[in-house]
């Protein structure tokens, strides 16, 4: 699985992106983040799930996600964000703001 992470936006609007193969994460990031996108279906998901609120320093993320089987990307943020894909979007933003990659 090949995860293409962005996140923009924010009190100083800044953006960062990461890209990373699940094989590259240490064992209990990659199982949690395997689990997360099974349990919401995550390639059923609307691509755009961004709902126009006018909710200053947001940040608004993009989730690529590539199997051996399909392709999928979402866009959403702070505020449209479902309950049920906050914790992809928090292990993601810890992820790659620690780098936490290999064993």
């Amino acid at each position: 699985m090949h995860i293409q992470f962005g996140r923009s936006g924010g009190l100083m609007g800044t953006t960062t992106k990461s890209s990373f193969d699940l094989s590259d994460l240490q064992e209990g990031d990659a199982t949690q983040i395997r689990t997360i996108v099974e349990q919401i279906n995550f390639s059923t998901l609307p691509k755009d799930l961004s709902v126009a609120k006018n909710a200053p320093d947001q940040f608004t993320y993009t989730i690529s996600i590539q199997t051996q089987e399909w392709e999928h990307t979402i866009i959403t943020s702070d505020s449209s964000a479902p309950p049920d894909i906050q914790p992809l979007i928090k292990i993601l933003t810890d992820i790659s703001r620690s780098k936490r990659v290999g064993s």
